[in-house]
């Protein structure tokens, strides 16, 4: 060998070296940076074909099914050949060379495919190769294991070249330009293999992680929602809605959130603040929380006993004829007293001339046990009647209003860490309006995050919309549509995020 060549040879080789130490700094980098799965196995095919010079290689997933273990094929690539390709499952066992590889855990480098017979006891199936006019020479296979030594998954390189740009065109350029894989590469590609499919075991555990947390997170906040059955499934619809409109904004490209954008992991926050925005509801009593009527079943009752006792003391003076002109009205009236004080006891609306009458029907008093003279309709119980539009009275909404602070508190104690630490804030500020007459924080617009601002409006949407409420219709789309206009006009909810809440048709999915 001449000087010249020797020195060519010497100089392609610290080439080579510096081309490895250059891809395992990127390679380690990427391994640890990458939170894609799908790209992390390209990458780790790509890497091992170009490192070995290899022409194709072929990467597979353990993956169990009914309680079995398969190899999912996941990839297939081929410098010189595009072909298509279609993933499926191939058995664990002695009956495929990527199965065997996996079952036994050992590497093989087949110089010649011929020579995999011999060492498998099986044969190499050339009738892809036929198909696709390619001929497969040699083999280098790699069980990927875990840090328990588990097999995960099996990297297949084949037909390593003299150079790795070279396209394999004829039948004789394989012959001329395929040469075998050396120990060297053997140890480098398992090494890869081992780093790989410990990044792979890590990454699919924190998936299942992350799957665990909300999967659990749904399931706590479905059961909260139970507790009020007529609301139940609102939480997990205001979440969805809300991570829609979040990708909305992401790519609206006008107006004043056209340059707001959301990673992954600000989407997770929108996402699991919308499942949380209403769990400090545990913390008010379920006597409000539940209210559906103004007076319980209970106190109407205790009312209808009152008026009994009443006209029973009524009827024994009219027997006795005592009744005074007054009384005797009274005695007419009784019943239909009660009737009407159960009639609105239900109703979502009082009128003003129903107030009158319910005034009137306070007055009236009647003697009890202990022989004092006492209001028929206690003031308390008078409060709630009076209560002109739905079941709350000022008090009762006091307590309700104190549920976004709760929901702070609750989720302030928790340990989001650093990527969803902001969960607290949107969550707790789905109530407040853009003009400080929001609760219970009554933050003005400037100090309202964006993605409360998205809470806010899917979460009247979503309650406006709601289908399972059983004691209201749901509203059309579009008279929710001009409540939301209205709320905009009054500068309570964000125009122009509502704005592009319609134009994306958000009110259009199917939730």
């Amino acid at each position: 060998m001449s000087t010249y060549s020797l020195s060519h040879e010497i100089e392609a080789r610290l080439h080579k070296q510096e081309e490895l130490i250059d891809f395992f700094t990127k390679i380690g980098t990427f391994l640890a940076k990458q939170k894609d799965t799908n790209k992390l196995l390209e990458e780790i095919v790509t890497v091992s074909m170009k490192i070995t010079d290899s022409d194709g290689a072929s990467l597979y997933i353990k993956e169990t099914k009914d309680e079995k273990d398969y190899l999912r094929f996941k990839i297939a690539r081929n410098h010189s050949r595009n072909f298509p390709f279609k993933e499926f499952l191939l058995p664990i066992d002695e009956n495929s060379i990527a199965g065997f590889c996996a079952f036994t855990g050992q590497v093989y480098n087949f110089t010649s495919v011929d020579d995999i017979p011999k060492v498998l006891g099986i044969h190499y199936n050339d009738s892809f190769d036929k198909k696709i006019n390619y001929k497969t020479i040699n083999m280098l296979v790699i069980p990927m294991k875990n840090l328990k030594g588990e097999v995960i998954g099996v990297l297949q390189l084949l037909n390593k070249k003299k150079n790795y740009d070279m396209i394999l065109t004829r039948l004789e350029s394989f012959f001329e330009n395929v040469i075998s894989y050396s120990n060297q590469e053997v140890h480098i590609i398992s090494s890869l293999a081992s780093s790989a499919a410990i990044v792979l075991e890590r990454r699919k555990l924190y998936e299942e992680i992350q799957e665990l947390f909300k999967t659990f997170t749904e399931s706590m906040v479905t059961t909260i929602d139970q507790r009020d059955p007529t609301t139940a499934g609102h939480s997990v619809r205001v979440a969805k809605y809300a991570l829609h409109f979040a990708k909305a904004v992401h790519n609206t490209t006008y107006g004043k959130y056209k340059d707001a954008t959301f990673s992954d992991k600000q989407l997770d926050e929108i996402y699991y603040a919308g499942l949380l925005h209403d769990i400090g509801k545990v913390g008010v009593k379920e006597s409000i929380l539940l209210k559906s009527k103004k007076l319980s079943d209970h106190e109407l009752e205790i009312i209808k006993y009152k008026f009994y006792y009443l006209k029973k003391d009524l009827a024994i003076k009219k027997i006795n004829n005592t009744i005074t002109e007054i009384e005797l009205e009274l005695f007419n009236q009784i019943d239909n007293y009660y009737d009407f004080l159960a009639s609105i006891n239900s109703k979502g609306f009082v009128k003003e001339e129903e107030l009158a009458y319910l005034e009137k029907i306070a007055q009236v008093e009647f003697i009890d046990i202990d022989h004092k003279k006492k209001k028929i309709i206690p003031e308390n119980q008078l409060i709630n009647l009076s209560v002109q539009r739905g079941n709350l009275t000022n008090l009762d909404r006091s307590f309700i209003e104190k549920h976004p602070l709760y929901t702070y508190e609750i989720l302030k104690s928790i340990s989001w860490g650093k990527d969803l630490k902001n969960i607290p804030y949107i969550a707790a500020y789905h109530h407040e309006k853009l003009n400080g007459n929001g609760y219970p924080f009554h933050l003005t617009e400037d100090n309202i995050p964006i993605q409360s601002k998205i809470l806010a409006i899917v979460d009247i949407f979503e309650a406006l919309t709601a289908r399972d409420r059983p004691y209201k219709a749901a509203l059309s789309i579009d008279k929710t549509l001009k409540i939301l206009s209205e709320e905009a006009e009054k500068n309570h909810i964000d125009k122009e995020l509502l704005e592009i809440f319609v134009d994306h048709k958000l009110h259009e999915i199917k939730i």
